[in-house]
């Protein structure tokens, strides 16, 4: 529970209810998921590692970026520019239409998305080292609850 305006969600006290703690928990989940992508040989934000495994997974053009993100496309496009001036992307022309920019993985930016994504399944696995298994399961079930229920919302908008 949030007493006063000294105590933020990230400093959760005894009595915290389960949304402060997840509140609590994404924050601290994030700032350390931006470490993990800021210490690597090619550094990357989130938001940059997002949109290469995007891109090499298929969505190929701004506009399906901009829709995975919920972002608009002036936001989307300056990303994707700083991308391509560090060489992790290349733009093209589309095979089905002349007016459309078609992204393109380069091989430092495959290999940046590699680097990150084993970086990211190390850190996913220490976060339960220390969870008994007969919690594992239950707490997965809720887990993905929450995140679909939230992902629903964010289809709404």
């Amino acid at each position: 529970m949030i007493n006063d305006d000294t105590e933020t969600f990230d400093e959760i006290g005894p009595d915290a209810g389960i949304g402060e703690v997840l509140l609590a928990l994404g924050g601290r989940l994030t700032r350390l998921q931006t470490e993990t992508l800021a210490g690597l040989d090619q550094p990357l934000t989130i938001r940059q590692y997002r949109i290469l495994s995007r891109v090499g997974s298929g969505h190929t053009s701004l506009t399906a970026l901009c829709k995975l993100a919920h972002r608009n496309p002036s936001t989307m496009s300056e990303s994707v520019d700083k991308m391509v001036t560090r060489g992790f992307l290349s733009r093209g022309v589309s095979d089905t239409s002349r007016r459309t920019m078609r992204l393109e993985l380069t091989p430092l930016g495959l290999s940046a998305r590699d680097a990150a994504r084993r970086a990211l399944e190390k850190f996913a696995a220490e976060l339960t080292t220390g969870l008994p298994p007969e919690m594992r399961s239950p707490l997965l079930a809720a887990l993905r609850r929450i995140y679909f229920d939230i992902q629903g919302n964010l289809d709404d908008r």
